[in-house]
């Protein structure tokens, strides 16, 4: 059993490596057209983790007609949707914004669960809700369309891209929780993936060109890709899976409030604007509701 000083450092690595990868798929995003970027981080991902699946998956037969199915929905959700949507949504908008978005997804998580009756709702939870939710429109600028009738917000397409993001990938959350229980992780990431692969190419393939390849593979854009797939996709999966082995999910929830921090500090740092009061503001709204929405899941355990 490893010390909860290695399982905590696991989540930490698995944040900054996280809120590293809002910033720097913004910077490939500037070279190369989303379309052929989520084509080239899929099947890279997937090159990589389908050989790292079949070493390390259990030794069992392969799932039935009906899980492959589950698995297809669930493969569109998580990986297809989630990639379009996140990448047309950070184009769109700043890592900063993008980060904090994605945060809102344990809050999206439990109203599905809630709605399907997969969990039940406690005054505690309806407190984080609301202050998750009111985090995520005040960082949208809802309260300007209230005031003055419009929107005055230039990230407000690609943010509302980000949280239809968080939502699918909410509604794959939950749809993994029922169909993926007595699931291999690894056999499980492996036929995802290569259904996401299969999906996204018939999306994004017609629209990638080989100039869009030859960018991608040229410093500094290079080294950028390379952090996303390898950093940001390849060893956060490993590294989540093995610390949700021994730690409980709250935890784990909760260190998503570490991304958006990381994601600013990293893009004032490389020479963006500094993100103004909204940003703070919706960071410790949505922060604040984590924290609610985990620690009320924590007490209605014991």
């Amino acid at each position: 059993m490893p010390s909860q000083t290695r399982v905590h450092a696991a989540l930490i690595a698995v944040s900054v490596l996280f809120g590293g990868h809002f910033v720097f798929t913004k910077k490939v995003l500037a070279a190369v057209p989303a379309p052929s970027w989520v084509l080239f981080r899929i099947t890279a991902a997937t090159c990589i983790l389908v050989p790292l699946a079949l070493w390390l998956r259990r030794r069992e037969p392969l799932p039935g007609r009906r899980t492959m199915l589950a698995l297809l929905v669930a493969s569109f959700l998580g990986v297809t949707l989630n990639q379009v949507l996140f990448t047309e949504g950070l184009m769109r908008t700043t890592p900063e914004h993008s980060a904090v978005v994605t945060a809102a997804i344990p809050t999206w998580t439990l109203l599905i669960a809630v709605a399907i009756g997969q969990e039940r709702l406690q005054r505690r939870r309806v407190i984080a809700i609301a202050c998750a939710l009111t985090g995520v429109l005040y960082l949208l600028g809802f309260d300007e369309l209230l005031r003055a009738g419009s929107f005055q917000s230039e990230t407000l397409i690609g943010d509302l891209l980000t949280a239809a993001n968080g939502v699918g990938f909410a509604a794959h959350l939950v749809l993994m929780r029922r169909v993926g229980r007595d699931l291999d992780p690894w056999t499980t990431v492996a036929i995802m993936f290569v259904q996401g692969l299969l999906m996204i190419g018939l999306w994004c393939g017609p629209q990638a060109e080989a100039a869009h390849a030859t960018t991608t593979f040229t410093p500094p854009i290079l080294w950028f890709a390379l952090y996303t797939v390898l950093g940001a996709t390849v060893l956060t999966y490993v590294l989540n899976t093995w610390a949700l082995r021994h730690t409980n999910s709250s935890n784990v929830a909760l260190y998503i409030n570490l991304q958006p921090i990381v994601a600013a500090s990293l893009n004032f740092a490389l020479g963006a604007p500094a993100p103004g009061h909204r940003f703070y503001v919706a960071l410790g709204l949505v922060g604040f509701g984590l924290w609610l929405q985990t620690s009320a899941r924590a007490a209605s355990r014991r």
